[in-house]
């Protein structure tokens, strides 16, 4: 394995694992501590989401649920980029499965931990946390074959020079 892909690996296993720190972390707090937190958030971010959605259509619960999408939005991102430098030489479908399928084992242990810190586990908050996952993984991977066809495009560019 090249010394630069190394480098990049341990560096985006950091990240990941900085990511899933952040989303344990906050399964583990108390039902009242998460309530609190995310009416900050709710006061935070309603003005702006009601430009969207409209006066009055930003609930709590709504800023509960898009808190679960983005955190495994970005996990899928970075799910997604991992596979790409590990698996390397699979087929692309095969990183995108196997990055899918772990942030989806990331969301049950997310919600077990919830079992554990007494707040109520969902089976809904894993499908929301799946499909955020997916998402991130599916944006990574357009992203990815879009820079590999910049890269073959201009690569053959050079060869016709």
């Amino acid at each position: 394995m090249e010394k630069r892909n190394k480098k990049a690996i341990t560096i985006l296993s950091c990240v990941i694992a900085a990511t899933l720190a952040f989303i344990w972390i906050h399964s583990c707090m108390g039902q009242e501590e998460s309530s609190e937190e995310s009416g900050f958030f709710f006061e935070v971010l309603c003005p702006i989401l009601e430009i969207v959605a409209g006066k009055g259509n930003v609930t709590e619960l709504f800023i509960r649920k898009l808190a679960h999408f983005t955190e495994f939005f970005g996990l899928g991102l970075e799910l997604m980029l991992f596979m790409r430098l590990v698996l390397i030489s699979s087929p692309k479908v095969i990183r995108f499965i196997n990055a899918w399928i772990l942030g989806t084992l990331c969301a049950l242990i997310d919600e077990t931990i919830q079992i554990f810190s007494g707040r109520g586990p969902m089976v809904q908050d894993v499908w929301l946390d799946s499909a955020g996952c997916f998402c991130g993984v599916l944006v990574m991977m357009c992203g990815i074959m879009i820079v590999e066809h910049k890269k073959r495009s201009f690569a053959n560019a050079q060869d016709d020079n």
